[in-house]
């Protein structure tokens, strides 16, 4: 690391102060020398300290969710109480909603558990999979992330065991593609960007085009219905709503081209490893509104 801990402490004293007092560290008993190294190695994964960005960067970090990990992994069980509470029923709607079925759902989501929670002991200590989480989405969109993965990897091991008719082509599968390729690893790390870029998209609309969606996507309401909670007539909340649909596709695809410099094909695999899952997001990211 090009700023050692001391030097990165000291370097972004304010911006790690207003890191710790979002974080609310201090519930977990979280130290302020664990947060700034989980911080500094975010940083230095993520390319900000190269880029002489890192202000912005821990800034735009999802604090709570970040301290909230690191007491899981560090083994404290009101963190881990609290962990479960919060992630448990949104995580098995997001596996039924990847798995497309109940039980498969309930299966995959049950899964993940015992890795977040760390049962792999290695140099005498737990291993978990938050130690991959660096804040830089909500650790709710980071986990489904790692869902759609172990779902993908369960449909690509049972097709393996099954015979194939080299006259029937996939219709989800391009020719001369690079899906299968791309599929492993790095598909996480596409549905991971796209919701990350999602929730930054969200955070610029109006007010009002947040309300509306919110009524149409969170609270499943008519256009009818919405029109009479905004004093409009539905055919102006079907053309807004349509106006903000595609102000949130720009800002996304610019985030995506931008900050995490994809090309338009690797956008493109955004959208499809997200299997038609951004209504999902929609429903989680925007405000619950009484």
């Amino acid at each position: 690391m090009s700023d050692a801990p001391a030097e990165f402490a000291a370097r972004y004293a304010p911006a790690l102060a207003r890191l710790y007092d979002r974080a609310r560290a201090a519930r977990w008993n979280l130290g302020a020398d664990v947060l700034t190294e989980a911080a500094a190695r975010g940083a230095l994964k993520s390319g900000a300290i190269e880029n002489d960005r890192v202000e912005p960067y821990l800034d735009a970090l999802h604090a709570e969710d970040l301290a909230l990990a690191l007491a899981c992994k560090d083994g404290n069980s009101r963190a881990w109480e609290h962990f479960i509470a919060s992630l448990r029923p949104p995580l098995y709607a997001a596996a039924r909603a990847i798995a497309g079925d109940a039980m498969r759902g309930r299966e995959l989501a049950d899964s993940i558990w015992a890795d977040l929670y760390g049962l792999e002991v290695r140099d005498s200590r737990r291993r978990s999979l938050l130690e991959y989480f660096h804040g830089r989405s909500s650790i709710l969109t980071w986990a489904r992330a790692i869902l759609a993965q172990r779902h993908v990897d369960y449909i690509r091991s049972q097709s393996r065991t099954q015979p194939l008719d080299d006259d029937v082509e996939d219709p989800r599968i391009e020719p001369n593609s690079n899906h299968d390729e791309t599929a492993g690893p790095e598909r996480a790390r596409y549905v991971l960007m796209l919701a990350t870029a999602l929730d930054l998209a969200l955070k610029t609309l109006e007010p009002q085009d947040r309300i509306r969606m919110a009524y149409y996507y969170r609270h499943e309401l008519s256009l009818k219905e919405i029109g009479r909670l905004t004093n409009e007539h539905e055919s102006t909340v079907s053309r807004k709503l349509a106006r903000t649909r595609d102000q949130l596709k720009n800002e996304i695809e610019r985030r995506l081209r931008d900050t995490d410099l994809l090309s338009q094909e690797q956008i493109r695999l955004c959208y499809d490893f997200a299997a038609g899952d951004l209504q999902f997001d929609l429903a989680r990211a925007l405000p619950d509104i009484q």
